[in-house]
């Protein structure tokens, strides 16, 4: 029960991190959200990415079992492009995932981009 409000306050710390119409977010299986944010740069993608960590930090949920943090923190994995004729999502959500992995092998409670442009 309490790992379930938890998920649900953790994807409200991120709904309010995306504000335009257009973009979603999702539960994207186990622990992991994914937000899709139609035309947008790189750099504001980073910027709601920050926004996103600020939030769900605010929460100050406790997680006893961390070895990062008293409280649950969130890893996220930026990936941006502005897609052509030859764009593949595939490879948008490899980009996701391997910048996800990268920021947990930072230390977590971060995030890092992959720019595939």
């Amino acid at each position: 029960m309490a790992g379930d409000l938890c998920l649900q306050q953790v994807a409200d710390a991120i709904r309010r991190a995306v504000n335009r119409p257009i973009d979603l977010v999702a539960r994207y299986g186990g622990e992991e959200f994914a937000a899709i944010l139609p035309n947008t740069t790189a750099e504001g993608a980073v910027a709601i990415a920050q926004t996103i960590r600020e939030n769900v930090s605010a929460l100050k949920q406790v997680h006893t079992a961390s070895y990062v943090s008293e409280y649950v923190t969130v890893s996220l994995g930026v990936a941006s492009t502005f897609p052509d004729s030859e764009f593949s999502p595939d490879r948008l959500i490899a980009a996701a995932d391997e910048a996800l992995y990268r920021a947990k092998a930072l230390g977590r409670d971060r995030f890092f981009l992959h720019n595939l442009d």
